[in-house]
């Protein structure tokens, strides 16, 4: 039997022959930055919320790579809104008070984005995506940011293209039944009829809708020479360029801005040929963070690379850009609203500057569907 002095003695020796791990406070491994992403992942907007994801998890993939954000990686949480402001809101609530998340990125569309803002409002650093209406941002929240430009943005900008590029004498319009389609009936009417086409008529139709041949006759029966379609979802949207094509309507057909993408040019088949759009996105951009997002996108997805998975990709570079100004701190809200405010915000889009009412200003570039491929439009 061994005595208690010699099994001390052991034990002594024993530990003294094990290598101990000494870790320091800098050493030691951070917790992830928690971030929501919350969008339609299902419904009819199922596929922009699955590409804003895509998006969203490829620049993700690309920042932790590097080592994260201040030594901090980041870690996506997923939530469907369901394309509903109802969903939206439930979602925003559980993200903050059940799982404490540190951000939050969402807002692909205006009505879920003006409801789900009120419940965040000055409570945690939020980042609106697709969303175009202009109370998104005008109406105050000091931690919001929203980096689609606006309705009105937008239609400046696709409005003198229309005059100048594409000159119908004469146009109708086909918009979602929402406060975004509404507000773009509102300001293309005033913006064409000043540059001297005339508004022959207009037809909404409704977020659940899936056959619009009624609509659509009445349109092509106004004679004009051009038929804007205000959509919001690639389903849908496909489904109206086909109808379109359908009736035997022969003259120009027009997309909302912000909503060509690859998936819709494929499932509207010829529909979109030689169809006009505006977006702040295009793959040849000259962005450094823009080539080695497209090359983990591409392996990581089989969806083609689009403006609302850039808008993703977006959102995630800049809460990492707050994150790293404030100096590694996620809930430094006050610091992180400050920096993103102060200076410009460098992404796959180029270089993006925020208003004090943390409105996005970036490029807005002239696109064409050309043999099933969307291309920029250069003078």
């Amino acid at each position: 039997m061994f005595g208690r002095r010699t099994l001390l003695a052991a034990a002594a020796a024993l530990a003294l022959a094990i290598p101990v791990a000494v870790t320091t406070g800098a050493q030691a491994q951070q917790p992830p930055v928690r971030i929501a992403v919350i969008g339609p992942m299902s419904g009819t907007g199922a596929f922009e919320g699955q590409l804003g994801l895509e998006g969203a998890q490829a620049m993700a993939a690309v920042i932790n790579a590097k080592g994260g954000v201040a030594g901090r990686k980041l870690e996506l949480l997923t939530y469907d809104d369901k394309g509903s402001p109802e969903d939206g809101v439930s979602a925003a609530k559980r993200a903050m008070e059940q799982d404490n998340v540190d951000m939050i990125i969402g807002g692909w569309f205006s009505a879920v984005a003006l409801s789900m803002k009120e419940v965040t409002r000055d409570k945690i650093i939020t980042v609106m995506t697709s969303s175009q209406h202009p109370k998104v941002t005008e109406e105050g929240h000091k931690y919001l940011f929203r980096l689609n430009a606006t309705s009105a943005m937008m239609s400046e900008f696709y409005s003198k293209a229309i005059c100048d590029r594409i000159k119908p004498k004469s146009i109708a319009f086909m918009n979602v039944n929402d406060d975004w389609g509404r507000l773009e009936l509102e300001n293309y009417t005033k913006l064409l009829t000043a540059c001297g086409i005339e508004v022959k008529g207009h037809e909404f139709y409704n977020r659940t809708d899936t056959d619009f041949t009624t609509a659509l006759t009445k349109l092509k029966s106004l004679i004009a020479d051009a038929i804007y379609v205000a959509a919001i979802n690639t389903s849908q949207g496909a489904t109206i360029y086909r109808q379109i094509k359908q009736t035997g309507y022969r003259g120009k057909v027009i997309a909302s801005a912000g909503n060509m993408n690859p998936k819709l040019v494929e499932l509207s088949g010829n529909s979109l040929e030689q169809v006009y759009s505006a977006s702040p996105f295009t793959e040849d951009g000259s962005a450094p963070s823009l080539k080695p997002w497209l090359e983990e996108y591409r392996k990581d997805y089989k969806n083609d690379p689009s403006f609302i998975a850039a808008l993703g990709a977006q959102a995630v570079q800049v809460l990492a850009f707050g994150i790293e100004a404030a100096g590694g701190d996620p809930r430094a809200y006050d610091k992180i609203a400050a920096s993103l405010k102060s200076q410009s915000v460098p992404t796959v889009m180029g270089e993006l500057r925020f208003s004090d009412k943390g409105q996005a200003s970036q490029a807005i570039h002239l696109v064409q569907v050309q043999k099933k491929q969307i291309v920029s439009v250069r003078d």
